[in-house]
C-alpha cells in the first residue's frame, strides 16, 4: 500500500493532505455508522442540515449551504423524496423553484442520525484537549472568512 512520506512535503502540502485525510476518514466512519442504523446516509444528513436550520429552504439554498452543484443536490433530493424523507413544494408563481421540508419520517431519521454523529464525533475528537478544540475552531473560522467572499 502506498503511503506518502509527509517528510517529503512542505508544510502547506502536508497540512492540506492531513485535512483531506482527516475529513475523508471521519466521513467514512460516519457513513459506516449511519449505515448500521439503516436510516439515512451521511450525504442525506448533510442535505437535511439547512432544512433543520431554516424555513422555506430551496434546492438552491441547500447547494449554496453545502458548496455543491444544484445537480448533485437534485439527485439527493429526488432520492430522499422517493424514500419519503422530504417533500418538495412548488413555489407559487415559479414552477421551477421548490421549497423543501422534512417529513415526519425524515425528521425522525435526522434526529437519530444526529445523535449517532454526535456520539461518534465525541469519540473521534476525545484525543484533542478541550482548550485546543476551541483554538482549532477559531483558526478555521478565520481561514473560512478569507475563503468565503
Amino acid at each position: 500500500m502506498f503511503a506518502p512520506r509527509r517528510d517529503k512535503l512542505d508544510w502547506s502540502k502536508s497540512f492540506m493532505y492531513s485535512l483531506h485525510e482527516t475529513y475523508f476518514l471521519v466521513e467514512k466512519r460516519l457513513e459506516q455508522r449511519l449505515s448500521e442504523d439503516n436510516r439515512i446516509t451521511f450525504s442525506q444528513f448533510l442535505i437535511f442540515l439547512p432544512l433543520h436550520c431554516g424555513e422555506n429552504v430551496s434546492q438552491s439554498d441547500v447547494a449554496t449551504f453545502l458548496h455543491l452543484t444544484e445537480a448533485t443536490v437534485s439527485r439527493h433530493i429526488s432520492t430522499m423524496a422517493r424514500e419519503g424523507l422530504l417533500e418538495k413544494k412548488e413555489v407559487v408563481g415559479n414552477r421551477r423553484k421548490h421549497t423543501l421540508t422534512m417529513t415526519v419520517q425524515g425528521s425522525a431519521a435526522f434526529k437519530k442520525a444526529h445523535a449517532r454523529i454526535e456520539k461518534e464525533l465525541k469519540e473521534i475528537f476525545a484525543v484533542v484537549p478541550e482548550k485546543d478544540r476551541s483554538s482549532i475552531t477559531k483558526t478555521f473560522d478565520t481561514v473560512l472568512k478569507t475563503l468565503i467572499v
